[in-house]
């Protein structure tokens, strides 16, 4: 059973997941911590067993899977309800009990989804519910589920402890109340012992009487052997009686009457044969002399036909083809006429269209370039010439220093206004010197003498000082630099007097040079309405000279222009001269002299007409002449073969068909007579060597009459029917020896009933049997006088008591003591069936189990790549591990990871062991490998994967190198299908590794 869809609707973190396993190979299914593992393994085994008691809500999901009988069902768990389908019927039932005889989901886990815990110990073959599901099967797999019942039931009836309150113990431990009881009460001790005593000899008389009744019952069963087998002994002596009466043919051959049957039963089918022959053989020769004329031609006339569809073919076109003729010529005619316009009286027998046509649209495309190219004549939209500058007005050159002088005037303006401001502001603030180092130079000074003050007149520390020091440092600083800005303000004024009167002179200049006639006097406002006045007539001439510019630029193109136009119209008037010179030659050569280029296509559609009758007609001319050719060769030979097979008939297809079906019809008599003669041989044969078989079987007979003493086949039959006679009788003797020996059972038992049988009569044991049946019944009275009397005895002693609570102690005990009898009688029947329950269960595991341990070997040698395998000692009991000198390792000695590697091999093998007597289950390991090195993870992955190829395994890791491992694994069986698939499971989500 192979799991294909799983479908996790809503399963704890995953939701509307659906994923196909792999059918074969190993799944690698790595995840870390909380990413889903734990419950995809839970949804596995709830959808195989259900859900845990308490453990359904919110769980839904379905599984499909595929059985090995190829059958696909689909099982759901919705919560509570469950149920499968395979898409016409739906089952209610679980699938253990209807597919896996009662497997249960703690024996699943124990074998098919393990884990690491798992791995520890063999003790697994001696679980009750393993031994039974996988080494019991052959006598039901319900037989260890019934002998745990029984055992059950055997516990619940009775414990082995003083405080045990089963109820066999209950019953028990009240017995033993009454007794204490009964003590207790005081009696006439004399008349109450001896009455007890007298009671007592009561049962031990019952005993006596009752062991004697089964005694005698015993003799009745011995003498009831030889009174059950009388008959069959009578019947048997009076068998032998007849076979020794029949002595004298108990050597007939055992065969002799079969034989002379089927000699017989031979000889008269022989017979039988003979006259069929001899009937069938009475007729004459069925082949005709006549046919052989016919036989000879028959070739020739097979060849002639495969001609008769190609003759009748030939005539008929003939036939079709005169109309056509005629149609052909007039097409010729009327074509002729149209194309001497053009070619004159001869019409050319070949034309080149093609060149025609190339020439003809050669030319025209020339005509119509040409006329292209006089309509695309280029317009001049320029003046013819630019316009000359106005007499006295500056050159290019002039107004280009005009604005230059005009940009370096704008800076002088802007630097002369900037030189004014700071004169003023100088001037406006005295001297301009700033006081601000004299007021710093007074307030260091000041704290320089409080520190010193602090220093000398209180004592303080002598980082005041230090301080005292800086502070007058600092001051004198400060008065040198107040001393320094003093001497700055005469000379900077003068400084800024001497810049100003070099910009306005510079100013003055490139106002002469700019011909602007400002003064350096001129107010800011003069200057910039001049300087405005001034670029404006710039901008004025600067537009005038684009303009001028641009009239000169679309003079230069137009000349280019019209140069490339006429150009063009040269090369275009060549071509038109050459494709005109192409036309003509082209007319010249192909005969078409007055053709014009407008009627090129007329001519040639005419011309091909005229063409195709012409060849038409020229084709059918050919094939006509061939076919009457050949339809006089075909008319001629079907003539003569006419005369020589005596046919009358003119030489005709019909005709030759006709001749042709009379000559398959001869031929297939001719066959059939031939086959009929031959068949005369062969019987006639038949018959000689049917004559030879009777007479061998007649020898046979009288061989066989000699040897039985036999004259005659009257006094062979007698014989025979002696024979049959004492072989009955010989059954029968043997039929009642068989039923004696199973009557008997034993040897010795055998022996003395053949002696019983052979000395005494029936009258004797019939006696026998009276009077111990006699003795039973007197035996049977005594018990009622001892059960009588005890009776007697009990109602004393009951009288005897101060109270009735005697009997009534005796009366409950006896009542109790029934019901014990009850329960223990239940007990013992348990206790036998559960034995031989058990018995039976040891017999089957005795034979499975040993075969279990060695594919477990087979699986280690795998696993550890032959370095391993396993032998069991003779019960069962030790496990031993066994190494390539052959030396056997004890559980105790091996190493974990060797120890892991024998367990999980004896695991897949009780899997592999419930796969071949049941069904395959999916494997499900849950990081098995993780106590393995690196070397036996490597190893039992390459077991794994190979056992994969037919099985379906999910390994389960949170283990990256587990992962890595069986990646590398992986590539190293690349060329291999179905080994190992890589997943990764991470927050409810299943996708392959790539």
């Amino acid at each position: 059973m192979k799991i294909i869809q799983m479908n996790l609707d809503d399963f704890g973190i995953y939701h509307n997941v659906e994923w196909n396993p792999p059918e074969t190979g190993l799944i690698v299914m790595h995840g870390y911590n909380e990413s889903g593992k734990t419950t995809l393994m839970k949804y596995v085994r709830s959808m195989f067993f259900g859900y845990l008691r308490g453990d359904w809500k919110g769980f839904f999901g379905h599984m499909d899977i595929r059985r090995d009988d190829g059958r696909e069902y689909r099982i759901y768990r919705k919560e509570k309800e469950s149920y499968m389908t395979d898409g016409q019927l739906t089952l209610h039932d679980e699938p253990a009990d209807l597919w896996w005889h009662g497997l249960d989901r703690q024996t699943y886990d124990k074998i098919f989804a393990m884990g690491l815990e798992d791995l520890q110990g063999f003790k697994i073959l001696s679980n009750e519910t393993v031994r039974s599901q996988f080494f019991s099967v052959e006598g039901g797999v319900r037989m260890g589920a019934t002998r745990r019942d029984i055992i059950r039931q055997m516990g619940d009836l009775l414990v082995a402890s003083p405080q045990g309150k089963k109820p066999i113990n209950a019953l028990l431990a009240e017995q033993r109340e009454f007794d204490n009881r009964i003590r207790a009460l005081s009696y006439d001790e004399d008349e109450f012992a001896q009455l007890q005593g007298k009671e007592q000899a009561t049962h031990e008389t019952e005993n006596r009487i009752r062991l004697s009744i089964e005694e005698t019952k015993q003799q009745i069963e011995r003498i009831s052997m030889p009174i059950a087998a009388w008959d069959v002994y009578k019947r048997g002596q009076d068998a032998l009686k007849r076979m020794q009466d029949l002595a004298d043919v108990s050597q007939f051959p055992a065969d002799g009457a079969q034989k002379w049957t089927e000699l017989e039963t031979k000889i008269g089918e022989i017979d039988e044969q003979i006259r069929k022959l001899e009937a069938l053989s009475a007729k004459g020769p069925a082949f005709r002399e006549e046919w052989n004329i016919w036989l000879l031609c028959g070739p020739h006339l097979d060849d002639l036909y495969l001609h008769v569809g190609e003759w009748k073919q030939g005539l008929e076109e003939v036939a079709a083809h005169a109309d056509m003729e005629i149609d052909w010529q007039f097409e010729q005619n009327q074509c002729a006429e149209s194309l001497k316009q053009w070619t004159g009286d001869t019409i050319p027998s070949s034309v080149d269209w093609t060149g025609g046509q190339a020439a003809a649209a050669g030319l025209a495309r020339c005509e119509q370039e040409l006329e292209k190219w006089q309509a695309a004549k280029p317009k001049n939209v320029a003046a013819d010439k630019a316009e000359a500058p106005a007499e006295g007005e500056p050159s290019k050159e002039e107004w280009q220093a005009v604005g230059k002088a005009v940009s370096s005037i704008q800076e002088c303006l802007m630097e002369r206004k900037k030189l004014r401001e700071q004169l003023q502001w100088l001037k406006s603030d005295g001297s301009g010197v700033s006081h601000g180092p004299a007021v710093l130079a007074v307030l260091c000074l000041a704290a320089a003498a409080g520190l010193a003050a602090m220093v000398f007149v209180y004592g303080m520390d002598q980082l005041f000082g230090y301080g005292a020091g800086l502070f007058l440092a600092l001051a004198v600083a400060a008065f040198a630099k107040q001393k320094s800005l003093a001497g700055k303000g005469p000379r900077r004024i003068e400084e800024l007097e001497k810049s100003l009167a070099a910009v306005q002179e510079r100013m003055e200049a490139l106002a002469a040079e700019a011909k602007a006639g400002l003064a350096a006097s001129d107010d800011d406002d003069v200057w910039s309405r001049k300087l405005d006045e001034i670029r404006m007539q710039y901008m004025d001439w600067k537009t005038q000279e684009s303009k001028t510019v641009w009239e000169k630029e679309q003079k230069v193109m137009y000349d280019a222009i019209y140069d490339e136009w006429n150009k063009k119209g040269a090369a275009w008037q060549g071509k038109l001269e050459a494709s005109r010179k192409a036309w003509e030659s082209w007319r010249s050569g192909s005969g078409f002299a007055s053709l014009e280029v407008g009627q090129l296509a007329q001519a040639k559609e005419v011309w091909d007409k005229w063409h195709a009758a012409v060849s038409a007609s020229e084709s059918w001319r050919v094939r006509k002449e061939d076919l009457l050719r050949r339809m006089g060769q075909w008319r001629d030979s079907a003539e003569q073969l006419f005369r020589e097979l005596g046919v009358a008939g003119e030489g005709t297809p019909e005709q030759t068909e006709a001749v042709y079906k009379q000559w398959q019809t001869i031929r297939v008599q001719a066959e059939v007579a031939r086959e009929q003669d031959k068949q005369q041989q062969e019987r006639q044969a038949q018959i000689v060597q049917l004559q030879k078989d009777k007479e061998i079987r007649q020898n046979q007979q009288q061989d066989l009459l000699a040897l039985t003493g036999a004259q005659t086949t009257g006094e062979f039959r007698s014989k025979v029917l002696k024979f049959r006679q004492f072989q009955q009788y010989k059954e029968v003797y043997e039929q009642s020896e068989a039923h004696i020996r199973l009557i008997a059972k034993t040897p010795k038992q055998l022996a003395e009933l053949r002696h019983e049988l052979k000395v005494h009569t029936l009258k004797n044991w019939t006696d026998e049997r009276a009077y111990y049946e006699k003795k039973i019944a007197d035996a049977e009275k005594k018990l009622a006088e001892v059960a009588e009397k005890r009776g007697s005895i009990i109602e004393r002693l009951s009288q005897m008591a101060r109270s009735d609570a005697y009997g009534q102690l005796l009366q409950e005990k006896q009542n109790r003591k029934a019901e014990l009898d009850g329960k223990v009688n239940e007990w013992l029947t348990y206790l036998f069936a559960q034995y031989m329950l058990g018995e039976a269960q040891s017999y089957y595991e005795r034979v499975r189990q040993p075969l279990v341990i060695r594919q477990a070997g087979d699986y280690l040698h795998l696993m550890t790549q032959g370095r391993y395998t396993l032998q069991a000692s003779f019960d069962g009991r030790q496990l031993y591990a066994v190494d390539g000198t052959q030396r056997r390792i004890p559980e105790k000695q091996w190493s974990s990871g060797l120890g892991d590697q024998i367990y999980l091999a004896i695991r897949i093998s009780l899997a592999m062991a419930f796969s071949k007597q049941i069904e395959a289950m999916p494997l499900i390991l849950d990081d098995i490998l993780v106590r393995f090195d690196e070397q036996r993870q490597k190893e039992a992955i390459h077991f794994l994967a190979d056992l994969g190829k037919k099985e379906q395994i999910f390994l389960f890791t949170c283990s990256q190198t587990t992962r890595n491992l069986a990646g590398e694994v992986q590539k190293e069986l690349a060329g291999e299908t179905d080994t190992i698939h890589l997943f990764e499971i991470e927050q409810g989500t299943i996708r392959q590794s790539v």
